[in-house]
């Protein structure tokens, strides 16, 4: 039976079981040699996006990021994210929530940053430490960060021992994205939409690029990983629980454009260039290590092609702000 996966704000309970969820995922181990469950999820998505695709081609498009599987990389970082909490939470029916931030982006700069959602029983609130919410100093840490490795410039991970960190609106623009903004996203080449276009990267027309965020950037996903700021921003930003509501609602976006459009073709297909490798409709994504121990379900076999219809696994509460 297909879970449903609601606005954090609207559902006092989900947004409940999700803290207790993820605080639970921070002190199991799947095996007594491994991190936890939670850093886990945040080593996968900094290595996804330090694997260019090709290697070293200067296009930015990496496993996981600036390409076509975008959208459905992400959907089974969720997906698995989401069986965990299920898993830990001893509930089959529990759905990941979230936070429909363009909503917020209706308010004021400030207005934004006092939301709902950085109040003390939800999310919690800005800061180097973040001092308010079940994620503050004391209540949360963050074990594994983006560094450098010595003597160069090449991104690694680096263990610590300290407290979460945001910055809410201090990035460039100092405001998250609207309704309209993600309507126009939604919307753009209609009725002619499509999914994503050559070069694949930064630089395509399609939805993928809109909302991901990188035309006249930062926008939509982009933007709201530049607002949220401190651990949002590195290539370890699943250090931050707001990541996981950030991306459950680009997936919601996703649904809804797949829904309006009657479920446009997925591109690249399997008959694309070798340089897509990773980003075409059949490649096998990105995969977490040991996946047969992390991932029972799909056992790291799992491709853009089995993800385009998640009506038996979830639904959304809503779609209809879209």
């Amino acid at each position: 039976m297909a879970v449903v996966r609601r606005n954090i704000l609207n559902n006092s309970s989900v947004r409940d079981q999700y803290i207790e969820g993820v605080k639970l995922l921070k002190n199991d181990f799947l095996r007594p040699d491994w991190p936890n469950t939670y850093d886990i999820f945040v080593i996968w998505h900094f290595h996804s996006m330090m694997t260019q695709t090709p290697p070293n081609s200067g296009s930015g498009r990496n496993a996981a990021h600036r390409g076509p599987v975008f959208l459905p990389w992400h959907r089974w970082m969720l997906i698995l994210f989401e069986n965990h909490l299920q898993r830990v939470l001893n509930d089959s029916n529990f759905g990941l929530p979230y936070w429909s931030w363009a909503a917020d982006g209706e308010l004021t700069p400030s207005q934004q940053r006092n939301a709902a959602i950085w109040a003390n029983n939800c999310m919690g609130g800005s800061g180097a430490p973040v001092t308010s919410g079940p994620f503050r100093a004391g209540q949360w840490q963050v074990n594994i960060e983006q560094g450098f490795t010595p003597g160069s410039m090449d991104p690694t991970l680096v263990s610590v021992r300290r407290p979460l960190r945001r910055a809410l609106g201090s990035g460039f623009p100092p405001k998250l994205p609207t309704r309209t903004e993600v309507r126009n996203a939604v919307r753009k080449g209609a009725p002619n939409v499509i999914y994503d276009s050559p070069p694949w990267d930064v630089n395509s027309a399609g939805f993928r690029n809109e909302l991901e965020g990188w035309p006249d950037g930062p926008r939509n996903h982009n933007r709201v990983h530049v607002w949220v700021g401190g651990d949002m921003g590195p290539a370890t930003s699943p250090n931050d629980p707001i990541f996981y509501l950030n991306h459950c609602n680009v997936d919601r976006i996703w649904s809804g454009w797949q829904q309006i459009f009657h479920n446009p073709n997925y591109v690249p297909n399997s008959s694309a260039s070798p340089s897509l490798r990773r980003h075409r409709l059949n490649d096998l994504l990105f995969p977490v290590t040991e996946s047969a121990v992390f991932d029972p379900i799909y056992q790291g076999r799992v491709r853009p092609s089995n993800l385009l219809d998640i009506s038996s696994r979830y639904t959304y509460d809503t779609l209809t702000d879209l």
